[in-house]
C-alpha cells in the first residue's frame, strides 16, 4: 500500500536519471584516465631534463680536467 502512489513515470524518471548520472561518471572517469596519462608524460619528460642537467653540469666539472669531453641533446 505505501507504494501505491509510486508510478510508472517516477520509475522511469529515476532509471532517465541514473542513465544520465552513469554517462557523466564515465565522462569523468575517461577525463581522469587522460589526465593520468599526460601527468605520467610530463614526469618522464621532466626526468629527461634532469638528466640532461646532470650531464651538462658533469660535463663543465670535468671541463677543468685533460679529459675532452662531448655533451649534445
Amino acid at each position: 500500500m505505501a507504494l501505491g502512489g509510486w508510478t510508472m513515470t517516477q520509475t522511469f524518471s529515476l532509471s532517465t536519471t541514473q542513465a544520465v548520472i552513469d554517462d557523466k561518471v564515465s565522462k569523468l572517469e575517461n577525463q581522469v584516465m587522460k589526465l593520468i596519462d599526460e601527468i605520467d608524460g610530463m614526469k618522464d619528460l621532466d626526468e629527461d631534463i634532469v638528466e640532461q642537467h646532470d650531464r651538462f653540469i658533469r660535463l663543465l666539472e670535468g671541463s677543468n680536467s685533460s679529459e675532452p669531453s662531448t655533451y649534445s641533446y
